[in-house]
């Protein structure tokens, strides 16, 4: 049932439908993170403007395949995933989320936001997004230090409740990301404490 969701700030009306298919990572797919930063009392008007702005990437130039909408447990993130057809795809999506293009579609509820384009790398285990799912998933970036990264991976598979993970690198492999499934999210702090690494809700996926 959709539930109709009004961003006070800007008076703009927008039904949120949660839910959704489950979404399976494909090796070598092309997928743009969206990490928004936001205060806890506007997560909800940016996960409404960013359902409608994946909406509308859908039947843009980006091409976007496949999306799903997360919101860490702080509510102080919505983090975006597209998956999109390479890099001409990632160009188009870039210069339509913009900031101007923000702003003047009334989508800027942020305190700051990053947008990148990697290519997935591995799956390991169940690494599927499920809206549907009890088990618990968390999302960390890795800026220039991915040994670090290799040594979470390398050891992730032994971890008391894991399920699966996905990874993912960009070009250069300057930064890459991991999605986390565990059976839940206490055995996710159990595996790894770190600032980096955010417990996550599915809001929504698009197939």
């Amino acid at each position: 049932m959709s539930r109709p969701h009004e961003d006070r700030q800007h008076h703009t009306a927008t039904d949120h439908h949660a839910g959704g298919p489950a979404i399976v990572f494909a090796p070598g797919a092309w997928w743009a993170i969206g990490v928004v930063h936001v205060t806890a009392e506007r997560a909800d008007a940016a996960i409404a403007s960013y359902e409608t702005l994946v909406e509308n990437a859908r039947t843009s130039a980006a091409r976007v395949h496949e999306a799903a909408i997360l919101r860490s447990q702080n509510h102080r993130r919505v983090i975006v995933l597209l998956h999109l057809d390479g890099h001409e795809a990632f160009r188009h999506l870039g210069a339509a989320w913009d900031d101007h293009h923000l702003v003047a579609q009334r989508h800027d509820v942020a305190e700051s936001r990053s947008l990148t384009l990697y290519r997935l790398a591995a799956n390991l285990g169940d690494a599927a997004i499920d809206p549907a799912s009890t088990d618990a998933l968390a999302f960390e970036q890795f800026s220039d230090n991915l040994e670090r990264m290799q040594a979470v991976t390398s050891s992730i598979a032994a971890a008391p409740g894991f399920r699966g993970a996905s990874t993912l690198r960009s070009d250069d492999d300057s930064i890459a990301a991991i999605i986390y499934r565990f059976a839940n999210v206490e055995e996710i702090g159990a595996f790894r404490a770190s600032e980096t690494l955010h417990p996550v809700h599915v809001v929504r996926t698009f197939v």
